[in-house]
């Protein structure tokens, strides 16, 4: 083929024409990147990216949200930070985000009170809060806290030798109440001796295992406070002092085994006692939705439901199918059935009672009570252990008619820590010691015997 001026001005205007298109794709590209952003987390246990619990909280913001981040261009952990907060406003378009110079912006510093380089804020309704410890749980906590319409009253019943939420002893409820304080809750105690009457605005009142009976008295003022609607977290110790409380019982219709649950299977997680419930699987409800880790229960007690169809029962905590309430002496071989009063697994440890309920201006809501037979698990003591914490914020989230705020715990990272066995350790240490250096020796010698050989 013969190529003339003709063809190859022909080869240079498609050339050019493939060029301007390619340049026009390539901005296209850029704008449609821009304008829709996309990204895809390949790390281990996507821990790039924001947890489900964090994205299903983000569901419910419905107004605006404003994030301002205060940081020095010098600040290493800037582009971190930035990257953790442009994930929340790809998920939610409510969120704006912006990230601020503190040096070119002091007039806001005074505004807000910021001190310092890092610090963040949220602005919400009004309402606002600032952190300076950044991370994705703490993040979503601050904004649960904001979307948390009004003050939510916890009311702890002392005076009877129940567990403290302001005592730091392991039997105790200080660290429980911390974390509750920190996600917006108001923690208050209160003695039925001094007040007549259960404040109106206690949104959950928490009867944490009394030691000393309860008077008449106030067992009628928790039974009132039940009829009107009130909602009820009930952890029952075995050791409870019952007298008194088997009129609250009967009130809920509900009956507590004789004896404690023994479960075979804590001594296969290294435990010395056997009288701890191992719980790994959860029934479907709200209060355990998403836990994945198992919780741990000492001496917890069994309960059973024996009402009507007045309430909605549903068992939420229950123990294996090995276990038993054991109502002898945890002495010596303990066996299943040796008693008459003992039953097999799985047993009942923590139910909920829902009912409609009509308020003072006839609007229908639902009242909640949930009952646990055992408040260790929540104490100072085992508070860590598996998914206690979780469970104790999912109650008060679940009972203060906040099902969507959940307990958002940061994801772990599984690869960033080698674990070789030790037969793995000497190979590695023969391969680099050993076989590389001879290899390399080697290698140096046969080239060296070669040049000599020349």
């Amino acid at each position: 083929m013969k190529v003339d001026s003709r063809v190859r001005l022909q080869f240079r205007l498609q050339s050019g024409l493939f060029l301007v298109l390619f340049v026009a794709l390539l901005a296209v590209l850029a704008w449609l990147t821009n304008r829709y952003p996309y990204t895809i987390d390949m790390s281990a246990n996507q821990r790039n990216s924001l947890s489900q619990e964090s994205a299903l909280m983000l569901e419910g913001i419905e107004y605006p949200l404003q994030i301002t981040l205060f940081v020095s261009p010098i600040n290493e952990s800037k582009p971190l930070l930035e990257a953790l907060f442009e994930r929340y406003q790809q998920l939610q378009s409510n969120i704006s985000f912006q990230s601020l110079n503190p040096d070119l912006h002091p007039d806001l510093l005074r505004a807000h009170d910021i001190r310092y380089d890092g610090e963040v804020l949220l602005e919400f309704q009004g309402r606002s809060e600032k952190l300076t410890q950044i991370n994705e749980a703490n993040v979503s906590s601050a904004i649960q806290r904001l979307l948390r319409q009004g003050e939510r009253w916890l009311v702890f019943l002392e005076g009877h030798g129940e567990r403290h939420p302001y005592r730091e002893a392991n039997h105790d409820f200080s660290l429980l109440a911390t974390r509750l304080a920190s996600k917006g809750y108001t923690i208050e105690s209160l003695n039925l001796t001094q007040a007549s009457s259960i404040p109106v605005n206690t949104d959950v009142l928490i009867l944490a295992s009394p030691k000393v009976p309860l008077l008449p008295g106030e067992i009628e003022i928790i039974r009132d406070y039940i009829d009107q609607g009130g909602s009820l977290l009930w952890l029952a110790d075995p050791e409870q002092a019952i007298e008194g409380l088997d009129l609250l019982a009967d009130h809920l219709a509900i009956e507590f085994l004789p004896g404690i649950i023994v479960d075979p299977n804590s001594q296969l997680m290294g435990l010395d006692r056997v009288d701890f419930a191992l719980v790994a699987q959860y029934p479907r409800h709200a209060i355990t939705r998403n836990l994945e880790s198992m919780s741990l229960f000492p001496q917890v007690q069994a309960l059973e439901y024996h009402g009507a169809e007045e309430w909605q029962r549903q068992n939420f905590l229950r123990s294996d199918e090995r276990s038993w309430n054991e109502t002898g002496e945890l002495r010596g071989e303990i066996f299943n059935g040796d008693n008459d009063d003992e039953f097999a697994g799985p047993l009942n440890i923590g139910m909920t009672l829902a009912r409609s309920q009509s308020g003072t201006d006839s609007a229908v809501f639902e009242q909640r009570v949930v009952i646990i037979g055992d408040a260790d698990f929540l104490s100072n003591r085992y508070l860590g252990n598996g998914s206690n914490l979780e469970i104790g914020t999912n109650l008060m989230n679940w009972l203060s008619h906040d099902d969507r705020l959940i307990a958002i715990s940061p994801r772990p990272a599984p690869d960033t820590r080698l674990e070789l066995s030790q037969y793995s350790q000497y190979a590695i240490a023969f391969t680099f010691l050993l076989v590389l250096p001879l290899a390399l020796f080697a290698s140096g010698l046969r080239v060296w015997l070669s040049r000599r050989k020349r």
